[in-house]
């Protein structure tokens, strides 16, 4: 009896402890999520190859970024930035809603990020559920999306007779022990299956507790009434029979385990191949009911992007929701600004009926800006959520072409990459949808006389339609071509004691001053060097001109 006393006080005591170790968690859980609110996370924290693995997974219809958007406007930066989320899930839905800009005009998440971020109690005991799907295995539920899943082996139908034998041994045993012998040959060969059969829980190693915690949080989030969505209600009692199926299976690398009772509990699962079947039934079952599983991934998903972009709105940069207008040529904004560089001078920018030509000098804003632009344009169609005081545009599909690199593994040039990606640009003209081409420089790599004239041609056909094409150039022979077609902007520079000044401001009009030679002079060029360079530069632009307009022909009178 003092036994039972003694083991009873031991389970209470160990019971207590775990109770206040869970306890001290939480609260260790919950101070750094205040501590967290509003700012970035610590870069380390992004695995970038896992996090878009939902996004190859599930693809949306109706625009996805190119590699080269993606690439133009350092993608990677701006979601260690914009990313907020507290679970893996979260994180994995919010990179794909960053790169799926959606045409939809109204943001249904809006009522929910208000109350995320005006009710404090709420969000954190949100996020203390969403912190159970925080560690890097829930990065693995997306591969339940594959649209390929573990299929039986064509000889898996005898495994039903080979139970029969096994069946049939046991009961004959009772009455003949020397059977029990007999029972060696089926138990080794299926110890073998069991063993050949742990490559097939192998696959499913962190997919499948990552999607029971999934199915357990969505339960708890959906007990709330403010979270409650019926697709994802009957979501998780259709998965209640999977739950119950993926407890016999043991999802390990192999091997027996150390311990006795595991040990037992192996060799009985592999006389009777209860793994085996188990694992090919979940599977099958996974696959059935592969709906239900994103239905999950998406409403956990989206309240914890939902937190995320409630904490990036109550952080220290200025932001505000767009407006959508009708399709045409049209784009507001107002004091508009670059949500990655520090002390960003903001520009405002109306856009009506033409599109935009942007000359200047180099390092006067050009090509940030062009960035600036494009990043609110997606995360107006993303996020609803710009850095600027206003931000109005019609439903837009974004492409760009800003930084290209030479490819010399596969040996194409400069000038052949340009060409690629003006070939893509130019077949979205074709379609229905209205487009953003946001554009440094046409045709950098090659002669200035075929640049031009192969530019003016590219830009007036970009510029068809609704669509709308913001781009930058050198070449100030373009403004006088495409002035019918585009609006001049600048940027400019001012050059005070020796030394060159950028205000980064955005101005209307054609660029009338330039400092490449002037540089050459600020940084103690010989002077032989610099002044022959102004003389042919005089030269070059009266050339220039010249053939751009040129002279009436003069009639003969006979």
């Amino acid at each position: 009896m003092e036994y039972i006393v003694v083991v009873a006080i031991i389970l209470i005591l160990i019971t207590l402890s775990m109770l206040s170790l869970n306890k001290k968690k939480s609260i260790s859980d919950l101070e750094k999520l205040r501590q967290d609110w509003g700012h970035p996370k610590s870069k380390n924290q992004f695995h970038f190859v896992r996090i878009s693995r939902y996004a190859d997974a599930v693809k949306e219809k109706f625009h996805r970024l190119t590699d080269q958007t993606l690439d133009d406007i350092d993608f990677h930066r701006l979601f260690t930035f914009i990313d907020r989320t507290t679970s893996k899930v979260g994180q994995q839905f919010l990179y794909k809603k960053l790169i799926e800009p959606s045409n939809d005009t109204e943001n249904h998440n809006e009522e929910l990020i208000k109350l995320l971020n005006d009710n404090t109690i709420l969000r954190e005991a949100i996020q203390l559920q969403l912190i159970k799907l925080s560690d890097n295995d829930a990065y693995h539920i997306s591969s339940l999306f594959r649209k390929t899943f573990l299929e039986r082996p064509k000889w898996f139908n005898f495994l039903i007779l080979d139970l029969v034998v096994i069946f049939g041994l046991i009961i004959l045993s009772f009455k003949f022990q020397i059977l029990l012998i007999s029972l060696l040959i089926p138990f080794t060969i299926n110890m073998v299956i069991h063993l050949w059969n742990k490559n097939n829980t192998f696959h499913f190693t962190w997919s499948i507790p990552q999607l029971t915690i999934l199915i357990d949080v969505s339960r708890e989030l959906l007990k709330n009434n403010a979270l409650f969505n019926k697709p994802a209600e009957e979501s998780v009692a259709k998965m209640r029979s999977f739950q119950r199926n993926a407890r016999f299976i043991r999802f390990s690398g192999g091997g027996f385990q150390t311990e006795i009772g595991q040990y037992v509990f192996d060799m009985i699962k592999a006389l009777f191949l209860t793994e085996v079947f188990m694992i090919f039934k979940v599977a099958r079952e996974l696959k059935d009911k592969q709906s239900s599983i994103i239905t999950l991934f998406e409403y956990v998903g989206n309240i914890d992007a939902s937190i995320s972009i409630a904490s990036l709105r109550a952080g220290k940069l200025k932001t505000c929701k767009p407006v959508f207008c009708s399709a045409k040529k049209e784009i507001i904004t107002k004091n508009i600004y670059h949500p990655l560089l520090k002390g960003c001078v903001e520009n405002s920018l109306t856009i009506s009926k033409k599109s935009i030509l942007i000359t200047g000098s180099n390092m006067s804003g050009k090509s940030t800006f062009l960035r600036t632009l494009i990043i609110n344009s997606i995360l107006a169609q993303t996020i609803y959520t710009c850095f600027a005081d206003e931000y109005t545009s019609p439903i837009l599909k974004q492409f760009s072409s800003i930084r290209i690199n030479d490819n010399l593994f596969e040996g194409k040039s400069y000038y052949f990459q340009e060409v690629n990606i003006m070939a893509s640009l130019i077949a979205e003209v074709e379609q229905s949808h209205q487009n953003l081409f946001i554009l440094d420089e046409v045709f950098k790599g090659t002669n200035a006389i075929e640049r031009i004239a192969a530019a003016k041609a590219i830009l007036s056909y970009l510029n068809r339609g609704d669509n709308i094409v913001i781009v930058s150039t050198h070449d100030i022979e373009l403004a006088d071509m495409l002035e019918d077609e585009y609006d001049l902007y600048h940027f400019t520079e001012t050059i005070e004691s020796d030394e060159l000044h950028f205000d980064h401001k955005l101005k209307p009009g054609q660029l009338t001053t330039r400092n490449a030679i002037k540089l050459l002079e600020l940084a103690n060029y010989p002077t032989d060097i610099t002044r022959e360079a102004r003389l042919l530069s005089s030269s070059l632009s009266t050339a220039r001109t010249l053939n751009i307009n040129p002279a009436p022909e003069k009639k003969t009178i006979e």
